[in-house]
């Protein structure tokens, strides 16, 4: 098969249907989206009104939870999907919501936490790094343990209720009531 050179000096590749123009190199060739590592938790903190909030995403497979609170009685649980790199999550009550995305080790998006609009980055962190609750009686204790084994948490009590958490030690263990308790670990598929 013998093809023409096309317009613009371009050379030009037989094919079975024909003739074709060779790819240009100045044309944008779509880039595959990144994906979530299989399991991963990403940890930030936030600046908002009432101060600085922590934030923590924990991926697993395609699905994704965050939490953010501020130590002392903000907080927002949220949960959704986590696929091809992009986070969208909403709390069951439709008063917080996140939409982010990874750029290399971290998710960077915003944070929708009740009335504020917050823009956030959160790196990709290491155990003990994560999201951590204790239930007892109908009381929630939920923590956040960031890169640098800080501790942040927020105590939720049955009546709706906020307080800061009870501290936790970076084992996952705390005192609750004068017993020393374990904290579970909470992961992106995990049904908290």
């Amino acid at each position: 098969m013998v093809c023409e050179r096309l317009p613009g000096d371009q050379a030009s590749f037989p094919t079975r249907a024909g003739c074709r123009v060779a790819p240009d190199a100045a044309s944008p060739v779509a880039v595959p989206p990144t994906a979530f590592p299989p399991k991963a938790d990403y940890v930030g903190k936030v600046q908002a009104s009432s101060g600085v909030v922590t934030l923590e995403i924990t991926v697993a497979a395609d699905k994704a939870i965050a939490y953010a609170c501020d130590g002392k009685k903000v907080e927002a649980w949220l949960r959704g999907s986590a696929v091809n790199g992009v986070v969208n999550l909403a709390s069951k009550d439709n008063t917080s919501r996140l939409d982010g995305h990874l750029e290399g080790d971290k998710v960077i998006g915003t944070l929708f936490l009740h009335q504020e609009q917050l823009s956030f980055t959160a790196a990709q962190s290491q155990p003990p790094a994560g999201l951590y609750t204790y239930l007892q009686d109908g009381v929630r204790d939920s923590w956040i343990i960031d890169q640098n084994n800080a501790v942040t948490g927020v105590q939720r009590r049955p009546d709706g209720s906020t307080s800061p958490a009870p501290s936790l030690s970076t084992n996952g263990t705390a005192t609750v009531n004068g017993q020393s308790v374990a904290a579970t670990r909470v992961q992106g598929d995990s049904n908290v």
